[in-house]
């Protein structure tokens, strides 16, 4: 029983701090133009609103509620208690890195070129598929982001640190 309640704890700081992630990208892209703010702004707001609650009501509830049993529980909520020791948290650590990746990848390359560079490292890396596939959902990804957001939103794009640091003017 303690177990479990110092595990709804953790989940609630896990849940804050995500709350606090959501909050940053609101705060950083105030500095943006407004059609590249929004998106971010409007995603952030709401992650931050709904991780808030949800880090309230996990951290409230205590240590009295049971995994579901059988198909059609929600037990993509609980942590699944056939993983081996340790194995939750070093998947959280790994996610967690993957977020770090693009986020700082987004800072440093901008965002036409880390978006799809992530695609293409998730699936290559993260998720060992092949390179037909890998290469393929890239390529439909930067179509999507270049078709959907440069040519119908007209959205403007953070261009990179990296590149505004080297004097290159990308878009």
């Amino acid at each position: 029983m303690a177990r479990r309640i110092r595990e709804h704890y953790i989940e609630s700081l896990f849940i804050l701090a995500m709350a606090v992630m959501f909050a940053a990208g609101v705060v950083t892209a105030r500095e943006w133009p407004l059609k590249s703010a929004l998106f971010p702004t409007l995603i952030g707001v709401a992650g931050c609103i709904i991780a808030v609650i949800l880090s309230l009501w996990t951290g409230i509830r205590g240590g009295d509620e049971k995994a579901p049993e059988g198909p059609g529980g929600a037990a993509d909520i609980f942590l699944d208690v056939n993983l081996r020791s340790g194995e939750a948290l070093k998947r959280t650590f790994i996610i967690c890195g993957w977020l770090i990746g693009i986020f700082v990848g987004t800072w440093l390359l901008g965002q036409l070129i880390a978006l799809p560079l992530f695609v293409f490292l998730y699936l290559k890396v993260g998720s060992n598929e092949g390179w037909v596939l890998s290469l393929s959902l890239t390529a439909a990804a930067v179509a999507f982001l270049y078709g959907v957001f440069d040519k119908v939103i007209h959205a403007s794009w953070y261009e990179g640190e990296l590149f505004r640091f080297l004097g290159i003017e990308l878009f």
